[in-house]
């Protein structure tokens, strides 16, 4: 058994990323009309086959993984005034090229008024990169900036706005 978890140690931490991506691109995607909590949880419900019980250390592993990522989601984007903004532009730091150079636990939504950047934790070097990073890449596919970057972190639910320079 330790064999096993220690060739998937890491597997989980990808599963989860696989499933978020998913999750947060069919949001994304849903007409604003249509987006809710409960969308929101129906989603999460249909992409839940991309994380394996096996690929976790624990059966109590896998719940609470779940559970943090479920309840951080909806804080993110299950009020009704969120559920009205229309992204611009949905990037996953794992893409090829130039966004998969600057971060691969990421996502990005660019928005009218703020970039909104999901990370699996708060940390600075990042949270540096995606400021440093993130305004070319948005001039590149949407034509202007944002000032504002919102961090969301998804292991602990936080949130934190930085500037960004033009």
């Amino acid at each position: 058994m330790a064999l096993i978890h220690q060739k998937t140690k890491g597997a989980w931490v990808y599963a989860v990323h696989r499933f978020l991506h998913r999750v947060v691109e069919a949001y994304c995607e849903t007409p604003p009309s249509l987006r809710s909590s409960f969308q929101l949880l129906k989603l999460i419900e249909m992409h839940r086959p991309l994380l394996s019980l096996s690929l976790f250390p624990s059966s109590l592993h896998y719940g609470l993984v779940l559970a943090k990522v479920t309840d951080h989601l909806l804080q993110f984007f299950g009020s009704a005034e969120e559920a009205q903004c229309k992204p611009l532009l949905f990037v996953d730091g794992e893409q090829e090229g130039e966004v998969g150079e600057w971060n691969d636990a990421c996502f990005c939504i660019v928005y009218r008024d703020r970039v909104r950047v999901l990370l699996w934790c708060e940390e600075e070097r990042e949270i540096r990169q995606c400021k440093e990073k993130l305004p070319s890449l948005c001039r590149k596919a949407v034509g202007f900036c944002p000032r504002e970057l919102e961090c969301c972190f998804l292991w602990t639910g936080g949130r934190r706005i930085e500037w960004m320079s033009a």
